[in-house]
C-alpha cells in the first residue's frame, strides 16, 4: 500500500539568473531531509510521486527543474545545463539549512543525483534511484534506435517512414530538428511525435498504433504545448552537458554512500546492463530486480519498492 497523499506545508520561488526555481516542502518539517529529482528533462514533479514517501518520517523537496514544472519560464534552455540544476540543488540546501539529504530519483532524475552526488559528496547521506541514465551518446542510440529495433520494430519502421528517412536510422535527430522548426504546427507535430515514440518505449504496454492519433489531431491548434520533448532534445544534443563517460569514470566519489538501484527487468531506455555496470564495484551500491516492468515510475512494482526502501531507511 502507498502512503495518502497530503498538501506540501511549504512553497518556495528562489530566482537564479532569468530562471525562477520551484519547489515545495512535504512531509513532517523535522524530519529526515529528502530532494526528489523528477526525469525528463522537463517533465517536473507531480503529486503521484508523494505516494512513496511516509509523510510522518520524511521532509521531502520536490524541486522542478530550470524550464519544467512550475519554474519559469517554463521551457526556458537559455543558461540550462547540468552544471546550473547541480548549483540551483546547492541553493535549495542552503536555503533550508539542510546539512545532508537523501537523493532520490528516477531516469534523468537518476542522471541528475549522480553527478549532483560527484560533486557534492560530503552532502549526500544516501541515494535511491530508479532507470539509470548515464548521459551518453551510446545510451541514447540504444534507447531511440537499438532498443525499438530489437524489441518494438514496428515501431520505429512507422515513425522513419513518415519523417520520409530512407534508410533506417535513430529517428529522434529527425524529430529534434522539427522541434527547432520556425513553423509552429511542425514544432507542434514534432512534439507529439516525440511523446507518443517515447512513451511507446517506456512501457510494458506499448501499441503499435501510436502514431495514428497524433497524425490524425495534426493542425488542430493546441492550448498548451508539450514541455519534455524541447527540454530533452536540448540536453540529448549537447550530451547532457557531460563529459564522455563522465559518471561511469568518477563513480568511485561515491564509494561511501549506500546507493540502492531499482532496475525493472524490461526496461528499454534505461536497460539492466547500465545499472548492472554502474554499481560494479562499488561495494555500497546495490541493484534490486523488479519483474515484469518496463521504464515507467507506474509500471507494476516500481513504486512498491521505492517505498518499501524508504520504509527501510532509519538512520537520520
Amino acid at each position: 500500500m502507498l502512503y495518502s497523499i497530503k498538501k506540501s506545508f511549504a512553497i518556495h520561488h528562489i530566482k537564479q539568473n532569468q530562471h525562477t526555481i520551484y519547489f515545495e516542502e512535504y512531509g513532517n518539517p523535522l524530519g529526515i531531509p529528502v530532494i526528489f529529482l523528477h526525469g525528463g528533462p522537463g517533465s517536473g514533479c507531480n503529486e503521484a510521486q508523494k505516494a512513496i514517501f511516509d509523510y510522518k518520517k520524511y521532509r521531502v523537496v520536490f524541486l522542478d527543474q530550470r524550464g519544467s514544472g512550475k519554474s519559469t519560464p517554463k521551457g526556458e534552455i537559455k543558461n540550462n545545463t547540468t552544471s546550473k540544476l547541480i548549483d540551483d540543488i546547492e541553493v535549495v540546501r542552503k536555503y533550508l539549512k539542510i546539512e545532508r539529504w537523501i537523493v532520490v530519483g528516477g531516469s534523468w532524475g537518476a542522471t541528475l543525483a549522480l553527478a549532483y552526488g560527484q560533486a557534492h559528496t560530503d552532502r549526500v547521506e544516501a541515494m535511491i534511484l530508479r532507470a539509470v541514465f548515464l548521459g551518453t551518446k551510446k545510451e541514447i542510440e540504444w534507447a531511440f534506435f537499438d532498443a525499438p529495433l530489437k524489441f518494438r520494430p514496428e515501431l520505429i519502421y512507422r515513425l522513419n517512414d513518415f519523417l520520409n528517412n530512407k534508410t533506417l536510422i535513430n529517428p529522434i535527430f529527425a524529430l529534434g530538428k522539427m522541434l527547432e522548426n520556425k513553423n509552429e504546427k511542425i514544432r507542434v507535430l514534432g512534439a507529439d511525435l516525440w511523446l507518443a515514440y517515447e512513451s511507446n518505449l517506456s512501457t510494458i504496454q506499448f501499441d503499435y498504433n501510436a502514431f495514428n492519433e497524433v497524425l490524425s489531431n495534426s493542425g488542430k491548434k493546441k492550448k498548451i504545448l508539450p514541455n519534455t520533448p524541447f527540454l530533452e532534445w536540448h540536453y540529448i544534443k549537447n550530451n547532457f552537458f557531460l563529459k564522455p563517460n563522465q559518471l561511469i569514470k568518477h563513480k568511485k566519489k561515491l564509494s561511501n554512500i549506500k546507493i540502492s538501484i531499482i532496475q525493472s527487468d524490461y526496461d528499454l531506455l534505461c536497460p539492466p546492463q547500465t545499472s548492472f555496470n554502474f554499481a560494479s564495484g562499488l561495494f555500497n551500491c546495490k541493484v534490486i530486480r523488479i519483474a515484469s516492468a518496463g521504464h515507467y515510475i507506474s509500471d507494476p512494482g516500481v513504486k512498491e519498492m521505492m517505498k518499501q526502501l524508504l520504509d527501510e531507511y532509519e538512520k537520520i
